[in-house]
């Protein structure tokens, strides 16, 4: 065998050696890729199961002795199961005491952090207690194996009344997916308040800067992790509901963007169907009286928040005018008043009840919301339809002939829906309404100059704006 001959076999022994190492490489890195994501999904389930185990655990054990010997400083009368929930107590245990449990037990650094996070609440935000708690918090050792610290910024930092906008600052370059991806490796499952307050943060950090938030919403909509955020429920899964301050941070925050029009079309429509939907554990936005979580949504957010159900109020009214009323000019008229409508109820007649819900399905969504809140009469042909104000009730009546009815809301609800409404003809109370309006010709300057007299105003529009809200 010639020299040349010797090198390139050489050669060739050479590159099958390194293909073999290359591919055994690769094998080495999928096999600890594997071993990391058994670690993470055990790590999860882990994450997962304590609160519950912290919860059995409680239910097993004297609290109160317990409080006592760690507010006593008798840590050596602590049994291992004592020892291991005392930090889920952190509130009804002063920072001293603790301080002085961690010093001899520096293990339950990582349940008190953990602990802390998700029992993380807006309401802390102004609590001297919390601000002691964080300069216990600074003195947590960051190398603990257990501590398992993946959020991009500080341990103090993230336990600040800021924290949730803090992370969400450190990763403002991720898309949501990634963003609730990273959450959850760190240990904030959708169940936890905590991770709810960075996905809104999230939200307005893109607002802000004026980036469409479509793909971010239809994430929300369509994923399993993000509809835990929304009021409508779950659907079952593995994925567990957000709690309802969680839920709230993430609605306001959502709505702001709307309102900011930072959402495409498509996306908006389907948003708005899963906040109005049936199994919302928010109820309906666009009844008289709010339900407490959207009552702190508005509170949040009352700009956005009204923009919103001024929407839900124009399908009120286009589904009304077009499915139950042809009248155009009616409906045109009521479509000024929008921005100080309060809310609307819908009666049907029983045949037209009967034939929408025949062909609900055939309806646009926004439209089958609407139906849906309507009302069934028992009797009669026609139809009617209540405008709420701030101090009085309207109730237009779908046939030609029947005047407007204004009724003042004490009046309206305690002598005319008291006694029960079975017809269209059990709103029609004469002799208890404020005004009695009639169509005749000319109508509408007459009804508007009638609810001027009562303080019902058009919301002014500028010139060329259309009054749909966007």
């Amino acid at each position: 065998m010639d020299l040349d001959a010797w090198l390139t076999k050489v050669q060739e022994r050479q590159h099958i050696a390194l293909a073999g190492l290359g591919t055994f490489q690769q094998q080495v890195e999928r096999g600890l890729q594997q071993l990391q994501s058994s670690l993470d999904e055990a790590q999860r389930r882990m994450d997962e199961r304590e609160p519950g185990r912290v919860q059995r655990m409680v239910a097993l054990l004297d609290v109160d002795a317990l409080l006592g010997k760690v507010n006593s400083g008798l840590h050596s009368e602590l049994s291992s199961r004592e020892r291991r929930v005392v930090p889920s107590f952190w509130r009804k245990v002063q920072p001293l005491r603790m301080a002085e449990f961690l010093d001899q037990f520096p293990d339950g650094w990582p349940r008190l952090v953990r602990q802390r996070l998700r029992d993380w609440c807006l309401a802390d935000a102004d609590s001297e207690h919390l601000r002691e708690w964080t300069g216990l918090t600074r003195r947590c050792p960051k190398d603990l194996p257990l501590l398992r610290w993946r959020l991009p910024v500080s341990i103090e930092l993230a336990l600040e009344p800021e924290g949730p906008r803090s992370v969400a600052a450190g990763w403002g370059a991720c898309p949501l997916s990634e963003v609730v991806a990273m959450l959850g490796q760190a240990g904030l499952r959708p169940s936890i308040g905590y991770a709810g307050h960075v996905v809104a943060e999230h939200l307005l950090r893109q607002c802000v800067a004026r980036e469409d938030v479509s793909e971010s919403l239809l994430y929300l909509v369509e994923s399993q992790e993000g509809r835990a955020w929304l009021p409508s429920a779950t659907g079952g899964g593995s994925v567990l509901g957000a709690p309802v301050e969680a839920r709230v941070a993430v609605v306001a925050a959502l709505l702001e963007c709307r309102a900011r029009g930072r959402v495409g079309k498509d996306v908006q429509a389907l948003v708005e169907e899963r906040l109005i939907a049936r199994d919302s554990v928010f109820g309906d936005p666009r009844l008289s009286t709010l339900t407490e979580a959207w009552s702190a949504v508005r509170k949040c957010s009352k700009p956005a928040f009204e923009a919103f159900l001024s929407a839900l109020i124009q399908q009120d009214l286009e589904f009304f005018f077009e499915k139950a009323m042809n009248k155009r000019d009616r409906h045109v008229f009521w479509l000024g008043y929008l921005g100080v409508i309060q809310s609307t109820t819908c009666w049907l007649a029983p045949d037209a009840y009967d034939a929408l819900r025949r062909n609900e399905r055939t309806l646009p969504p926004e439209q089958q919301a609407a139906f849906r809140r309507a009302r069934r009469l028992a009797k009669g042909d026609v139809n009617a339809f209540c405008l709420r104000f701030s101090e009085y009730s309207v109730v237009e009546f779908s046939d030609t002939g029947n005047a407007t009815y204004v009724y003042g809301h004490g009046v309206f609800g305690e002598r005319v829906l008291g006694g029960g409404v079975e017809s269209a003809n059990d709103l029609k109370v004469r002799r208890e309404a404020k005004r009695w309006l009639s169509h005749q010709s000319n109508w509408e300057p007459r009804f508007e100059q009638a609810l001027l007299e009562l303080g019902i105003e058009r919301k002014p529009r500028g010139p060329n704006k259309s009054p749909f809200p966007v």
